[in-house]
């Protein structure tokens, strides 16, 4: 019992238990908002699912941290195929929501494979590269970096159809080669590649729909349907003002007028009901632990650092996207705000990926 007792002494006092304190108070809000969001449903069944998600992640994160992260760097290839076979799954037994085929659904509850996927490809991507390290800027090695995560992409974009998550995806690589020390060079030749191919998609690739989620921004007249969305969540954040409209007393959010208010729109419901100041501090708080996870990167080599950064551009993608759709300067694609918005899948894998991050720290230490 002293030998247990001692074990959790050190797990305490070495685990980043900032980090850890981040992610609550962060949740804590999303709680706060996701019951005022969902008062209207007559029925308290979404905040008590998103509660249970918390402990749940509380949970995962306690269990992800004692994790060596070399035992999952190692077989990095194992948990690709893996990580491919769960993203091609939506595609057989996957379920419809939104225009993606994006969650799967037994005995009542759902599961997006994506979201998890992001985690599993943070660490396979980051092994991978440290596997060709010494030989990182090469042309081969780079045709095979942007094959790994190539093939997760594309296995996203035929078997989801979720735009929102292959950005993340592709994001998350830059970000991590990036940090990984890979050359101008190559950023720039992709940045020519987008640039030459993007006439070429928009013309002959992208559906009517694709295109006016991006068009409805400088035009809402459109398509005032799609754009609806967009506009309500504009007027709620203005009419929030500084101090907001007080907690469970949005106009807006109250009456129903926000398209997914508990989900994709939360930041709308925070801006209305407790003004520029709460969702200052909800901003801020979400870049706390951003900034959290790029400081580790920055102090830790290898492998580990690199799915720091992962986990860092993760979360960065989401919040700039969510917190951009909401006040109408990006399009709406659909991300949910980490550890804010409604959705125990997102919650548990943000709180598990953390908790990597963490484990990452105790070690090091």
């Amino acid at each position: 019992m002293r030998k247990l007792l001692g074990h959790v002494r050190d797990y305490v006092l070495g685990v980043d238990r900032l980090l850890f304190l981040l992610c609550l108070l962060t949740t804590a809000c999303g709680l706060t908002l996701v019951y005022s969001a969902t008062r209207t449903f007559g029925s308290d069944t979404a905040f008590h699912t998103q509660l249970l998600a918390a402990f749940l992640g509380v949970a995962v994160f306690i269990a992800a941290s004692c994790i060596p992260s070399r035992w999952l760097t190692r077989y990095w290839w194992v948990l690709l195929i893996c990580n491919i076979i769960l993203q091609i799954l939506p595609r057989f037994i996957g379920t419809t929501s939104g225009g993606n085929r994006s969650w799967i659904r037994f005995l009542g509850i759902g599961i997006q494979p994506a979201e998890i996927g992001k985690v599993i490809f943070i660490i396979t991507f980051a092994a991978h590269i440290e596997r060709l390290r010494d030989e990182l800027n090469t042309a081969l090695s780079m045709l095979q970096l942007v094959g790994h995560f190539g093939i997760i992409v594309g296995c996203v974009v035929l078997c989801s159809r979720d735009d929102g998550m292959a950005l993340a995806y592709l994001f998350i690589g830059f970000v991590m080669l990036f940090a990984a020390g890979v050359k101008l060079r190559w950023f720039l030749a992709a940045g020519l590649t987008i640039a030459v191919a993007a006439p070429l998609l928009w013309q002959y690739v992208m559906d009517n729909y694709q295109k006016l989620r991006i068009l409805v921004i400088f035009d809402p007249t459109l398509d005032p349907d799609r754009a609806y969305q967009a506009v309500q969540t504009r007027r709620a954040i203005a009419s929030g003002q500084l101090t907001g409209q007080g907690f469970l007393n949005g106009s807006l959010t109250q009456r129903s007028l926000i398209p997914t208010k508990h989900t994709d729109a939360i930041y709308a419901v925070c801006g209305e009901e407790f003004g520029f100041l709460g969702a200052a501090i909800v901003g801020g708080l979400l870049v706390c632990i951003i900034l959290r996870c790029l400081y580790l990167s920055a102090h830790i080599g290898g492998a580990d650092g690199l799915i720091c950064a992962g986990m860092g551009g993760m979360l960065m993608f989401q919040t700039v996207l969510n917190i951009g759709m909401n006040i109408g300067l990006l399009p709406v694609i659909g991300l949910t705000l980490p550890f804010v918005s409604y959705g125990g899948t997102s919650l548990v894998t943000m709180f598990g990926a953390m908790g990597i991050v963490a484990g990452i720290r105790l070690r090091s230490r």
